[in-house]
């Protein structure tokens, strides 16, 4: 995977490192320093000896981007630490904001609070003295006289421009070596990145003349945490690599840090022009999405994504790491004979609705189960965050607990392709679990506030994936069989000649019964949240009591009419049936589907 990773940032263009930068907010100087009469000069300055106005410029949010501060992004790219332990002024820390000899960066609350002298000695006995072992051979002579400027000048340069004292203490204050080519600020980084990318010059070894060493992004060592090292592992060494790799390593995880990178990202083993796309497309004008790519690759309908690895990074206090990688082999993007139905009215929105992808998949079913918890909005997917019940958001502990225990399946459905990973069975669980909790914490207050318009929204989704997901042979198909049930028992009712002869129309028929008993409830708490204790039931006798009993308590409000209507019909029925299925819980879906489909029962 390393290779991959290397070949993936070494095939990108120097450029794609600095760019959708943020600047960082502050006062920027570019100074040509210049020898004269055996003294370093500052040249670039007007009639007064002030610095002239369009080497310098101060950057804030508010700022409008332009050549000057462009060259200032692609400096400040090519000249950052590889960590704050590996700086340059590690004794006060005052210049912690830049690794490069013709850089010299920091934030000016670190700057004003010491004196003169103590500025100067740092600059002198530990920046510069560090930062000269990166400078190459022919740019010893403007090193030199960029340093002796700044050593003897650097106090009275800023203290005498208005910009530096009307600047914010939170400012990065930044001072660039003007006669500097890019290119040379990028080679004398790329010296201070290949000796400070290994986690430890105690780990290195030289083969063949070449430094292996352990990468500081892949590896850390808790030397002073010892429950937190390894204790039994043959070596405390995972792999050394080289100092090129453990460079390109590096790099790659400085753009997914800077978000220059989707996550997860894919690398393409035997495409570097996808790899390039990749990076230029979710670098170009906005920030993608990782589904956003997708789609933007497979614009060419003879495109194929296949044989790649998709790394997942998870940021953190000390920047982010890999937290799940896999290879994929194929990924399939389209889904086919998927047709949602509305068999539970809801003004024709489910049959709206079209999944002919697998991210419509995740957002419109899987989201809707965790109560839109999986993805919060467009771009936000928690797979492997830390999650919490929210219950401002109907986000209980058992709906929070089924997120936790299927989101890795549902992950390697939606973006490893493994259709295995999710079964018919697992996934009647979580429809179960969260249209029961739905039905446990629903109130009503006004119709916005009732779980009534979620439940059925997940019931319709339920049936219409009934048959969608492995081992779903000799499965009904939920949705057409709802149908068939209604009209069954609309018949059933209508004709005097006609009883309840199966299981399933016994469940159903006993739903449409609830919901028209619950109905007649004159409390101003009325809510689904009654139907719970019937589902709670196992036995059959326990739930026709269960009917029977909450009929009792409504019984004034039915009419006796001379002549047997449907509730009289439907009632004596179901009391009279006994189903060969003995355990009520195997019967959960028709008695929904009886309770939350329109009511037959007009009387």
């Amino acid at each position: 995977m390393i290779k991959e990773i290397v070949q993936f940032t070494k095939a990108l263009p120097e450029n794609t490192f600095s760019r959708n930068l943020q600047l960082k907010d502050g006062l920027y100087m570019f100074l040509d320093v210049q020898e004269e009469e055996g003294k370093a000069i500052l040249k670039n300055v007007d009639g007064e000896g002030n610095l002239v106005k369009e080497d310098y410029g101060v950057f804030t949010k508010n700022s409008e981007m332009n050549p000057f501060f462009e060259k200032c992004i692609q400096i400040q790219n090519n000249s950052i630490p590889v960590s704050p332990a590996k700086i340059f002024n590690p004794n006060k820390k005052i210049y912690g904001a830049s690794c490069s000899p013709f850089v010299v960066s920091f934030i000016k609350k670190n700057f004003v609070k010491y004196e003169k002298e103590l500025l100067i000695k740092e600059l002198s006995d530990q920046y510069f003295k560090k930062a000269s072992k990166y400078v190459d051979e022919k740019l010893i002579k403007p090193f030199r006289l960029f340093k002796d400027y700044l050593e003897e000048n650097i106090y009275k340069l800023l203290y005498d421009l208005q910009e530096f004292k009307e600047a914010k203490d939170s400012y990065s204050v930044n001072l660039y070596l003007k006669s500097v080519t890019f290119s040379e600020y990028n080679e004398a980084h790329n010296r201070y990145l290949k000796d400070n990318v290994f986690n430890k010059e105690d780990y290195n070894a030289t083969v063949e003349e070449e430094i292996f060493g352990i990468s500081d992004s892949l590896s850390g060592f808790n030397d002073k945490k010892r429950f937190l090292k390894h204790q039994t592992s043959l070596s405390k060494f995972n792999f050394r690599i080289t100092g090129k790799d453990s460079l390109y390593l590096w790099k790659y995880f400085k753009l997914q840090q800077n978000k220059q990178l989707p996550n997860p990202c894919p690398i393409f083993i035997n495409s570097d022009e996808l790899n390039k796309a990749t990076v230029r497309l979710h670098q170009e004008g906005i920030v993608l999405s990782h589904q956003q790519l997708i789609k933007e690759l497979l614009k060419n309908p003879e495109e194929e994504l296949s044989n790649f690895y998709l790394i997942y990074f998870q940021a953190g206090l000390k920047g982010s790491k890999i937290i799940d990688i896999d290879f994929v082999p194929q990924f399939k993007y389209k889904i086919e004979h998927l047709e949602l139905k509305e068999i539970i009215s809801l003004g024709g929105i489910i049959e709206a609705k079209k999944i002919v992808n697998v991210f419509q998949l995740q957002n419109d079913v899987f989201n809707t189960i965790f109560n839109g918890k999986l993805c919060p909005k467009e771009g936000w997917i928690r797979y492997f965050d830390d999650i919490e019940p929210d219950l401002k958001y109907h986000f209980t502990d058992a709906i929070c607990n089924l997120m936790l225990q299927y989101r890795k399946a549902i992950y390697d459905y939606i973006y490893k392709s493994r259709h295995e990973s999710i079964t018919c069975s697992m996934f009647d669980k979580m429809m179960t679990i969260s249209i029961l909790e739905d039905i446990r914490i629903d109130e009503y207050k006004n119709e916005q506030h009732s779980r009534g318009y979620a439940i059925k929204e997940k019931l319709n989704l339920w049936f219409s994936l009934y048959n969608f997901f492995n081992q779903n042979q000799n499965r009904e198909d939920m949705a057409n069989k709802t149908v068939e049930l209604r009209n069954e028992l609309r018949a059933i009712i209508e004709n005097e000649n006609l009883n309840i002869k199966t299981d399933s129309q016994f469940a159903f028929a006993s739903g449409q019964l609830i919901w028209k008993i619950l109905i007649q409830s004159k409390s101003a708490n009325r809510s689904h949240a009654l139907l719970e204790p019937f589902l709670q039931k196992s036995s059959v006798e326990q739930f026709k009591l269960a009917i029977a009993n909450t009929f009792d308590m409504y019984k004034h409000e039915f009419t006796l009419y001379p002549k047997k209507y449907g509730f009289d019909k439907l009632m004596g029925d179901v009391m009279g049936f006994v189903p060969e299925e003995k355990n009520m819980k195997n019967l959960l879906t028709n008695i929904l589907a009886g309770y939350f489909s329109e009511s037959l029962l007009q009387k």
